[in-house]
């Protein structure tokens, strides 16, 4: 009994395998079916690379906008993790640089000369 369903079980197996092998002949065989799958495959690769390509552009376009700023943007940032206090910085930010009466102590606050 049980030799008997390794048998069949066997015989299903080579009967797929020889189904989709002739499938597999029969599609490779046909120009059209080739011709699809070539243009489908080429079309698939340029898409992938123009993405890759546009993913580049953009990330250098960021990179050199944000990456390394100059001196004098570095130094007009704010640096926070806190977003409840953008608000209070940018008010300090601007008393500091208009309202404050700026005296030559005032003006080197803060710079260092080696």
């Amino acid at each position: 009994m049980e030799k008997n369903k390794r048998e069949t079980s066997k015989q299903n197996i080579i009967t797929a395998v020889n189904s989709m092998a002739s499938q597999i002949g029969g599609a490779v065989s046909n120009p059209k079916f080739l011709a699809k799958s070539f243009s489908l495959a080429f079309l698939t690769f340029g898409a992938y690379q123009l993405t890759k390509l546009g993913v580049t552009f953009i990330s250098v376009f960021f990179l050199g906008r944000f990456g390394k700023p100059n001196l004098v943007r570095e130094t007009s940032k704010l640096y926070t993790s806190n977003y409840a206090l953008i608000p209070f910085l940018q008010m300090r930010k601007f008393h500091n640089l208009y309202l404050r009466k700026h005296t030559e102590a005032n003006l080197l606050k803060g710079v260092i000369l080696d």
